[in-house]
């Protein structure tokens, strides 16, 4: 009795060059795509922390502003002294970083309410309900006694000018209501 072994030497010789060179550039490819994306984490990261600096200062702005204009009554400013538009930088560790405050009048008119009102209670001819009499006036009252005020914080990303923007309302507590 006789065993008779077959060996195929050409299929124990391994992997070809082309199977090689296919495994090597399913390599490199993922290896570029996760350095990608890891960049763009990377980044978003950076436009991240520097959109959360810009807001905590635009805050900060915000709130030296209503301190100045609605302290205490020997502290506190009129809301008339309000310039419409300031701007500066900041200092130290935030000089990448500059701000512009602008006020406005705060116009906020409710006489369509009392329009409503009225043509509730039975238009023109029916006597003008209390909400319709006092709409008016205290439109009027927030007209001339409240203040819009806007900081807006600017800072360079690259080739372009970021900015965040916070809005606040401003009221003379001590104005008399014209009721």
């Amino acid at each position: 009795m006789t065993l008779k072994l077959n060996h195929n030497i050409a299929g124990d010789a391994g992997l070809t060059l082309v199977e090689v060179l296919i495994a090597m550039s399913i390599f490199v490819i993922s290896f570029l795509v996760l350095v990608d994306t890891q960049n763009i984490s990377l980044r978003n990261s950076a436009h991240s922390k520097r959109m959360t600096t810009a807001t905590l200062l635009a805050q900060e702005k915000l709130s030296e502003m209503t301190l100045k204009y609605k302290g205490s009554a020997t502290q506190g400013k009129s809301l008339s002294e309000i310039p419409e538009k300031e701007e500066g930088k900041f200092e130290g560790s935030h000089s990448a970083y500059r701000w512009e405050e602008t006020s406005r009048d705060f116009k906020y008119d409710l006489t369509f309410l009392a329009d409503m009102a009225q043509a509730a209670a039975g238009g023109e001819e029916a006597e003008p309900s209390p909400l319709a009499t006092y709409l008016p006036k205290i439109s009027e009252f927030i007209q001339n006694s409240a203040k819009e005020i806007t900081v807006t914080v600017f800072w360079k990303e690259g080739a372009m000018e970021r900015k965040v923007s916070l809005t606040t309302h401003l009221f003379d507590t001590k104005a008399p209501l014209p009721l």
